[in-house]
């Protein structure tokens, strides 16, 4: 053998052995882009989470808003759907005899309200009404705005209710029409501020109300005065 062949024998034993392509081993490790609907059923978190701050709201907060931010104030007592005004005040009155503020429904003196016969004394054959109604919700506490005495009601007749309260307060008598749970009886001496009945429909064609009337003691309807300055209305 020449000395040529002999070098190129060395070369070739000593040359590395090399694997095909094909032949070479996976990679242990491979790195495959996570499926995005695994990964949000796993609870997986964002790739890049932004940091937020305890209380400070989201930058993209919910489109439904909240039970507290839709809440409405929920009203007292709901009005009666069979009151009637007669009257154009739509003043809210507050008075010692009643909580709250109500607006008036009829006023003292001549009215086109059809609840009364024509009076003589009011032009265009117009009732009168000798006491101011109130329009009060059913089951309203009364309470009285002066000192009182009970006297007994049974000569009031079926106009104020089956159970109205007559009382002598501040040199008058006082009617207090349409009332519901009394809770005095005549001879009883009332406090002012003590409740002493709570208002009703009672005998009423235009719903609950307080139907305050004030008369010269001993009187009869056609005594009736204005109850205004009794009755106290502030607006």
């Amino acid at each position: 053998m020449t000395r040529l062949a002999v070098l190129l024998v060395v070369a070739v034993l000593a040359a590395p052995a090399c694997a095909p392509e094909d032949a070479r081993p996976a990679d242990p490790s491979p790195q495959v882009a996570p499926d995005p609907a695994e990964a949000s059923s796993a609870g997986s978190p964002a790739a890049t989470p932004t940091p937020t701050t305890p209380g400070t709201p989201s930058a993209t907060p919910s489109a439904v808003p909240s039970a507290a931010a839709t809440r409405t104030p929920r009203p007292g007592r709901p009005a009666d759907p069979r009151w009637r005004f007669f009257t154009d005040d739509r003043t809210q009155y507050a008075s010692p005899w009643f909580p709250g503020r109500h607006p008036v429904m009829i006023p003292f003196g001549c009215t086109p309200a059809p609840y009364y016969s024509p009076d003589p004394s009011c032009p265009d054959g117009r009732g009168f009404h000798h006491g101011i109604d109130v329009a009060i919700s059913c089951g309203t506490p009364l309470r009285a705005g002066r000192p009182a005495t009970v006297l007994d009601h049974g000569a009031l007749g079926p106009a104020y209710g089956d159970n109205p309260v007559l009382l002598r307060a501040a040199g008058f008598d006082v009617v207090v029409g349409h009332t519901e749970r009394v809770f005095v009886a005549p001879g009883d001496s009332i406090p002012e501020g003590e409740v002493f009945a709570r208002v009703s429909d009672r005998g009423a064609p235009d719903g609950c109300h307080l139907h305050f009337e004030v008369r010269r003691p001993g009187g009869e309807v056609t005594d009736a005065v204005d109850p205004a300055p009794l009755l106290d209305l502030r607006p």
